[in-house]
């Protein structure tokens, strides 16, 4: 989310650290802070009818989408997430370690 918001100070003395006023101060203002982007995003809802959700990435936060391919994710309803068939291609072992795929032949 794009607001703003104080981190708290907790050092060792009175002199790293926020004071009793500061940390009530910082702490109601990040609350005033994430009320209010939650209002805009609620304003954006009921004036365009729907809230866009960036897809997400490894640096952001965002949704994701579900497909039935092979070495892909599956979202069920409920939104439990099911890895689809794996291609053999896709596994991986570290030195020394071994697979052993046995076809019973």
């Amino acid at each position: 989310m794009d607001f703003v918001y104080e981190l708290l100070r907790a050092g060792t003395s009175k002199d790293n650290a926020d004071s009793g006023a500061d940390v009530a101060r910082k702490f109601n203002d990040n609350f005033k802070n994430v009320k209010d982007k939650f209002s805009e995003l609620e304003n954006e809802i009921k004036n365009a009818g729907s809230l866009k959700i960036p897809i997400g990435t490894e640096d952001l936060i965002g949704g994701v989408k579900s497909s039935d391919s092979e070495n892909k994710v599956s979202i069920h309803e409920d939104g439990d997430m099911e890895v689809n068939s794996l291609n053999i291609k896709k596994l991986a072992q570290d030195d020394g370690d071994f697979i052993i795929i046995d076809g019973n032949i």
